[in-house]
């Protein structure tokens, strides 16, 4: 056989090598015997960098389709609520500024000055009920006892151990905190808020045999009377502790 015939030969036989490696890389699905008949004829289309393309292509359109569909959904989801709370967002709106007192901490506000609410209680309760700045003083002295400066709206150690103790201004207690809770949340009102404590204790005093004590809280001359009057009357407490009571009304009046 001579040169330039063998030579020929092995050219063939490198080519033919060649060409079935090539068909392997071009067409993995029909290289490894895998897939339907269209997957595989899709897949023998392509080369290897093509089929990579496409695959990320799918992903892309996969992502781009659940992003756009949860989109969708919070939209949705955004106008179901503002058509079923539309007619209540007044008082969605209050309550959610009544939710500004921390259920966990109990405590009126976290950066609230004590001073500024028992000077708010002062005006409200004197506008309210028409009384003299000593005879508010007598009431709101109280409150700040009760609530130790205002501080805490939940009593911290209840004097009946098991129960849930105190709660609001005036620290009601038994069937007075439930029917305090059940009122704030007839009225759409935090029962740790100002608003709630207040309007509960001038629904008690003008609704509920509770203001027995107003007439003689009216008839004071000092905020040490209205002190006594007002704990005696209306908070009747276990024990009393008259003289810090008294301190807190004569500071509200003035008088210290």
């Amino acid at each position: 056989m001579s040169l330039s015939l063998q030579q020929d030969r092995k050219r063939k036989k490198k080519n033919a090598l060649l060409s079935k490696d090539t068909a392997a890389i071009e067409s993995p699905s029909s290289a490894l015997g895998l897939g339907t008949s269209r997957s595989r004829a899709r897949a023998d289309t392509l080369s290897v960098p093509s089929a990579q393309g496409e695959i990320n292509k799918v992903k892309r359109t996969f992502q781009e389709s659940t992003a756009n569909q949860v989109a969708s959904w919070e939209q949705g989801w955004d106008t179901i609520l503002n058509e079923v709370f539309e007619e209540d967002a007044p008082e969605l709106a209050k309550a959610k500024k009544n939710l500004a007192v921390s259920d966990t901490s109990k405590t009126m506000t976290k950066d609230a000055n004590k001073e500024d609410v028992g000077k708010r209680l002062m005006g409200d309760v004197s506008e309210v009920f028409g009384l003299t700045d000593f005879q508010a003083a007598g009431i709101v002295g109280n409150f700040d006892h009760e609530t130790g400066g205002f501080n805490y709206l939940q009593e911290i150690k209840p004097v009946v151990p098991g129960s849930k103790g105190g709660r609001g201004f005036a620290m009601w207690t038994g069937p007075r905190r439930k029917a305090f809770e059940s009122w704030s949340k007839e009225n759409n009102l935090n029962p740790d808020s100002y608003e709630a404590s207040f309007g509960f204790f001038v629904h008690e005093v003008q609704n509920t045999s509770e203001g027995r004590f107003m007439k003689k809280l009216q008839e004071t001359e000092t905020a040490e009377e209205a002190a006594r009057i007002f704990s005696q009357g209306y908070l009747r407490p276990g024990k009393p502790m008259m003289e810090r009571r008294v301190s807190k009304a004569n500071y509200y009046a003035g008088e210290e």
